[in-house]
């Protein structure tokens, strides 16, 4: 454990919540105050059952927060089929990545609910699959209103999961949506960085990713307004 007066950064199992509780407390986190919890491709290595537990404890925990969540969707058509061969011959094992076939599909992760395929398919060419090798990393953060400071926890989320354990409201949109509404003047600035050959692999692999959140309480924050 890395613990200072405004960060601190530990390990822990996400499955057991006890020791994540007393985990917390150690670096004095105070649960009364407005909270922000992020997780980045984190869920996903957990089985559905386990990342509803961390969900409704986290809802249940934190008086007023928001949770933010980015990992895969739509893995349930060819190319997120490819991306999860990939992921296994590097014997990495995706659990929880039956919540991952849709946008609908995640929000019913703590129901473990079987989702058809409503993913999208775009171009799919198999030879392309190495921009989906690399491991991506897994990490959750939460952040104290009062300090502003991240307690990061390594080791091991949208819409209708969420609402079942604990949380308020929810959204979700995959980062190829996201991605075109950004400003346009700025998406051309940053693409004329460097040249991009393989803007198609980079739609397809921004159709499998998505950015959800969800809320508890915050009236008076503005929490439930957020949207893009």
């Amino acid at each position: 454990m890395l613990d200072s007066k405004r960060y601190c950064i530990m390990g822990a199992d996400l499955r057991d919540i006890p020791e994540l509780e007393e985990k917390l407390k150690k670096c004095n986190m105070n649960t009364q105050l407005p909270t922000l919890l992020i997780a980045e491709c984190v869920l996903v290595y957990m089985t559905p059952e386990q990342s509803a537990n961390l969900l409704k404890w986290a809802a249940n925990s934190f008086e007023t927060a928001m949770f933010i969540n980015y990992e895969q969707v739509n893995m349930d058509d060819r190319f997120g089929q490819i991306m999860i061969e990939n992921l296994r011959r590097r014997q990495c094992d995706l659990a929880g990545v039956e919540t991952c076939k849709s946008l609908e599909s995640q929000y019913r992760k703590s129901e473990n609910k079987k989702e058809d395929d409503r993913g999208q398919n775009g171009l799919l060419r198999e030879e392309s699959s190495e921009g989906s090798s690399r491991l991506p990393r897994a990490r959750l953060e939460l952040y104290d209103s009062t300090c502003s400071f991240p307690i990061s926890l390594h080791r091991t989320f949208q819409k209708e999961r969420l609402l079942s354990n604990g949380w308020e409201t929810a959204s979700a949109i995959d980062m190829m949506n996201l991605y075109s509404k950004l400003p346009r003047a700025e998406v051309s600035r940053i693409e004329s960085l460097e040249f991009l050959d393989e803007m198609e692999l980079l739609e397809q692999l921004m159709q499998h990713y998505c950015l959800c959140w969800a809320t508890k309480g915050g009236g008076e924050l503005g929490l439930k307004e957020i949207t893009y």
